[in-house]
């Protein structure tokens, strides 16, 4: 004769499970953690692209096999009261001979870049005609991950200010390590 007392003990067993990953999930994301947009604020409407500057940039760490050489404008870095960090990435190739730029937001509750516009190495800027969020965590969106992982996010949060993300960003030694 069957135990049926295995199967009520083995439904009952996932379903404690399931309930465990529902309600540690929220906690457990980690670094740019999935959740809601900033405490709940609404996106404002972007500033218009800053005057494009190739001087100054902040290297990034570039993705593995990477062709090119990431670096961020620091005086375009701005966070507005949504919490989303702005600011203007520049991609050189290692050549030096081809730039490009991208005026983007990181919001870092959601783990989320959205690409406003873009800068060709002849030309002006391009507004995006419906930018939308995509994850930090999508292939295309590798060079914002380095981004948000170098300084503009803390946790599920945008960093302090953006004179502090530019000190993440460079390894400010007397940061110490957390």
């Amino acid at each position: 004769m069957p135990d049926r007392s295995f199967g009520r003990r083995a439904r009952a067993a996932a379903a404690v499970a399931l309930l465990a990953l529902a309600v540690a999930a929220p906690a457990s994301a980690g670094l740019l953690g999935i959740g809601e947009p900033e405490g709940g604020r609404v996106e404002l409407p972007p500033p218009a692209p800053p005057p494009l500057r190739t001087d100054k940039l902040v290297p990034v760490v570039s993705p593995a096999q990477s062709a090119v050489a990431i670096g961020v404008d620091p005086a375009s870095i701005s966070i507005m009261s949504d919490g989303i960090v702005r600011y203007v990435s520049v991609a050189r190739s290692l050549a030096g001979n081809a730039v490009n730029a991208t005026y983007e937001g990181i919001r870092c509750s959601t783990a989320e870049v959205k690409l406003y516009a873009r800068h060709y190495a002849e030309g002006e800027w391009q507004l995006q005609e419906t930018p939308t969020w995509v994850s930090l965590y999508e292939p295309r969106a590798r060079t914002s991950l380095a981004i948000a992982k170098a300084g503009v996010c803390k946790d599920a949060s945008a960093n302090l200010s953006p004179q502090q993300i530019l000190l993440d960003m460079r390894g400010d030694p007397n940061r110490g390590t957390p």
